[in-house]
Parts: C-alpha cells; sequence; structure tokens
C-alpha cells in the first residue's frame, strides 16, 4: 500500500459540499474518561497459544477554537495491561504499557463538513524483558475528515504515515524494526439513534515493510470495533462507553500471525456538550489511529 494510494482512498472519504456557512465554534468541548477491558490473544504459531489480559485505560480529549472557524484540541490515552504471570502462555514480551497522544486541527468548511491535520506519538513498554526497559517510541500523522449527514449520521476518515524513531538497547537504528515508514487509513461512521447515544463502526488498517529482522519481514495490521457511547440520565454530563474490537497483526515471515480481541466498558465526563451528538456537533476530535502504535507494541512477541 504505496503513501500515494493512501491519500487517494482518503480523499474518497473526505467528501467535500460548498456554497454553505462555515460552522462557528464557540466553546471549549471535551471529555475526560476511563475503561476497564478485556482482552484475549491468539497467536498462531506452532503451537497455537492463547492468554487473556485486562488493559485498564484513562483517555481524555480537549479542544478550542482558534481562528474563526477552526478548533485546534488534544488527545491523550493511557492504558496499562494486568497479566497473570503464572499462566502456560505467558510471556514477557507481551505489551504491558501504551501511552499515545496526539495534536489536532480541524477546520470547518461548511457546518457539515469538517478537514484538518493531526500528528501523533506512541510509547511502548513491554512486561519484564531486561533489554527491553527502554521503550519503543512512534511518531505519525496525516489528514483527517469529519462529515455530518443530517442529525443522524457522521462519515470520518484519516490517512498518513509514521514511523519508530526510538527503539530499546538490544535495537540497532541502523537495522531497524518498527513501524518504519509505514502507511495507515482509517474509516467509520457514527450513527445517533437518539441525541444521547452515538454508535460507530470503525476501520483501520496500517502497513509496513520493514517491520521485523532488521527490515525482511513486513507486517500488516488490521482492526475493526463497534462502539458505543451513551449519555446518563444523571445531573452531570455522564456517559457510559462500550466497545468491542478486533485487531489483527501478521508478518510476512512464515505463518506466524497474532490475533486480539476486546471488549470494553467505562465512564466519561462531558464538557462543552450535555450529549454525545451535541459534544460532536460542537467541536470533538478525533482519535489518533491505534494500529501505528499498538503494532510495535507486539513487535518482540511476535518475533
Amino acid at each position: 500500500m504505496s503513501k500515494s494510494a493512501i491519500f487517494h482512498s482518503f480523499l474518497l472519504v473526505s467528501v467535500t459540499t460548498t456554497g454553505a456557512t462555515a460552522q462557528v465554534f464557540e466553546e471549549p468541548v471535551g471529555f475526560v474518561g476511563t475503561q476497564l477491558n478485556f482482552s484475549n490473544i491468539t497467536e498462531t504459531r506452532s503451537p497455537d497459544s492463547q492468554q487473556s489480559y485486562l488493559p485498564i485505560v484513562l483517555e481524555g480529549q480537549y479542544a478550542f477554537p482558534i481562528f474563526e472557524n477552526g478548533i485546534l484540541g488534544a488527545t491523550g490515552y493511557y492504558s496499562y495491561a494486568e497479566w497473570d504471570e503464572n499462566a502456560v502462555n505467558f510471556d514477557e514480551d507481551f505489551p504491558e504499557r501504551e501511552l499515545r497522544l496526539s495534536l489536532h486541527y480541524s477546520h470547518a468548511i461548511t457546518p457539515d463538513f469538517r478537514l484538518g491535520g493531526f500528528a501523533a506519538y506512541s510509547r511502548s513498554r513491554l512486561f519484564g524483558d531486561d533489554l527491553q526497559k527502554e521503550s519503543y517510541e512512534t511518531v505519525y500523522g496525516g489528514l483527517e475528515a469529519q462529515y455530518f449527514i443530517g442529525d443522524s449520521f457522521m462519515l470520518f476518515g484519516q490517512a498518513g504515515i509514521g514511523d519508530s524513531v526510538a527503539l530499546p538497547p538490544d535495537q540497532a537504528m541502523a537495522d531497524p524494526e518498527g513501524f518504519i515508514d509505514g502507511t495507515f487509513i482509517r474509516a467509520g461512521v457514527t450513527w445517533f439513534p437518539v441525541d444521547s447515544t452515538a454508535i460507530s463502526l470503525d476501520l483501520e488498517r496500517a502497513q509496513t515493510n520493514e517491520y521485523l529482522d532488521g527490515g525482511t519481514d513486513s507486517g500488516d495490521f488490521y482492526s475493526v470495533g463497534l462502539s458505543g457511547e451513551t449519555r446518563l440520565p444523571t445531573e452531570a454530563p455522564l456517559s457510559l462507553t462500550y466497545f468491542v474490537r478486533r485487531d489483527f497483526y501478521k508478518i510476512s515471515a512464515g505463518n506466524i500471525d497474532l490475533a486480539d480481541v476486546t471488549a470494553g466498558i467505562g465512564l466519561r465526563i462531558l464538557f462543552g456538550a450535555d450529549t454525545p451528538r451535541e459534544s460532536w456537533r460542537n467541536g470533538r476530535l478525533l482519535s489518533a489511529p491505534r494500529l501505528p502504535g499498538r503494532s510495535v507494541d507486539w513487535l518482540e512477541a511476535l518475533d
């Protein structure tokens, strides 16, 4: 998947409209939240193995109006995974911590169409390998768009490039592994059946030709997720979040791949809006794509 193909595909997602007055954002918008997730991985090699783990997540976003029709903001995500060290298939090369930060700017072309860009940073750390105490670090960025269809739907898309820029002590920069010169694309749709609920279908793909063994093995990564957010009947703008997602990581060497299925539930406190639909309309930003950083989390386990 070439970089030019990525951006041509992204342009198909970014449906533009003309002849309308652009939206004016009025106040900061965002959220803070937490999640408790349950995950199960299946690693395909001889013999196949399965392992469960419990990620605990903190997340947040803050965005504020800038210029006449723009909104600037940042998102943050931190995950800590609880593993059973006594399990038969436990591997100290499993990921333990993940930090993801991103900066976004989105411009309202019309009241229904926003186009912008983002830059993201991901840092991951494995469970216990002494040589991996220094984390992998990956930077990536690209374009993003949101398009609202009435009050019921929002289409969204992101596409860009990335690179792993810092490696653990046992990795040579002259012979790197990770999300090296990688590309990614993400697309999805959010449905607002009522003002208090948002349901999203999210598809993502990432690829790098230099994932393992000093750049000789490529990696292909896919993710599909279904998530929701529902405003609770509380005085404060509190939302219940819930999701299920399947990630798939495949390397070119041999017949080795890893599938990660995760389900989770959490809570968010909204500000700048009372409901999920109002939050998106008032300028909530997309989160950064997951796979450029998450693929690096599983690199050592797949090696």
